[in-house]
């Protein structure tokens, strides 16, 4: 026992001898002058990355506004928004559409709490996205616009926004691209349920309540997507969500031409297969399946209608691609473009049949 203790400790000390001879040779042999020069390109990198990330939140907190919204002369909600347009007399603000819903007045804030009234000219909830117009005043710049396709994971991004209230105006928070595209369940119409799915940036940037409508911008300060609480739906630490700004420079050009988004509607009321119950399935005669989209229901004079499509067919797929569910669906046909001519698969009394259309806007 007493031998085992006495090799343990001769080999520790060895140890040690051999660490102490190590450290000497290489401060011998690099020079000490070699790892303080490190130690100085390190900090002068770190200088260099924190003056960017200044110069990016000092370029475009002035173009971050506070939100209100009031209902019947009551205040019943705050958010972000993000000045984009300038015109001669007129400035353009998008925000989230959930933040100025139902709003019977809508003011804009600015630094040092000057405040003006806006008028809401376009909203959408599919993307929760909003456009409201305002004097112009003395607004002298507009956020620039970067291109969202070509962010990449791991990159720096800056959240800047009013998180919970207009007491935390302009507030700014740092973090890195989590995911490009990531696909987030967003419930429509409100029933709980997911249905419709987002394609969105994921951050790990703080992005709170009051934040909604709010900046997501690079390091070069500009705009890679407008952050949105309501595609969260809810606070989880780490997860944050923006929409791209590639998908809103198309949503405000609509908002602002139409007041809506004009897509394409067929007319139709679509049930998921997979989540009929079997009694359900046996009534509609598609016992068995397991995908696709149930019509339970089409409009008269509709696309649909005029196309042939009839309550009880079953879309299977849209031009050659497979429809999984009702979400599906409506992803699948609102990537078409109005005019444009596409082929249904659809199982009508157990056989499949072919039914071409051209989509037309509501």
């Amino acid at each position: 026992m007493r031998k085992k203790v006495v090799d343990t400790a001769y080999s520790s000390l060895l140890g040690m001898i051999l660490g102490g001879l190590l450290l000497y040779a290489i401060v011998t042999f690099t020079g000490t002058s070699d790892i303080l020069q490190s130690k100085i390109y390190n900090k002068k990198y770190n200088v260099d990355v924190q003056t960017i990330i200044n110069d990016a939140i000092e370029g475009t907190t002035n173009h971050v506004v506070g939100v209100v919204r009031y209902q019947d002369g009551k205040e019943k909600g705050t958010g972000s928004g993000v000045i984009y347009k300038l015109g001669k007399n007129k400035a353009y603000v998008v925000t989230n559409q959930h933040v100025v819903e139902k709003a019977t007045e809508v003011e804009i804030v600015f630094p040092e709490d000057e405040r003006v009234n806006g008028v809401v000219i376009g909203e959408d909830d599919v993307t929760d996205l909003a456009v409201v117009e305002i004097p112009r005043g003395s607004i002298e710049s507009s956020m620039d616009f970067s291109n969202s396709e070509a962010i990449k994971v791991g990159e720096f991004v800056i959240a800047i926004g009013n998180p919970l209230g207009l007491e935390f105006y302009g507030s700014a928070t740092l973090g890195i691209v989590s995911s490009t595209e990531r696909m987030v369940p967003v419930d429509l119409n409100k029933d709980g349920e997911g249905d419709w799915y987002a394609k969105v940036i994921q951050t790990d940037a703080a992005i709170n309540p009051g934040n909604s409508g709010g900046a997501l911008v690079n390091v070069d300060g500009k705009l890679v997507g407008i952050n949105s609480m309501k595609i969260a739906g809810g606070q989880i630490e780490g997860l944050g969500f923006s929409i791209p700004s590639n998908l809103v420079l198309k949503v405000i050009n609509d908002l602002e031409r139409h007041g809506r988004v004009v897509r394409p509607f067929l007319g139709v009321h679509p049930m998921s297969v997979e989540t009929m119950s079997d009694d359900l399935k046996k009534q509609a005669r598609i016992p068995g399946l397991n995908k696709g989209v149930y019509l339970n229901y089409i409009q008269d004079g509709s696309t649909a209608e005029q196309a042939g499509l009839r309550a009880g067919d079953v879309v299977l797929t849209i031009d050659g691609e497979d429809v999984k569910d009702s979400r599906d669906f409506r992803i699948k046909v609102y990537k078409y473009d109005i005019g444009d001519y596409v082929k249904l698969r659809v199982l009508r009394n157990n056989r499949v049949k072919e039914i071409n259309l051209t989509l037309k806007g509501r």
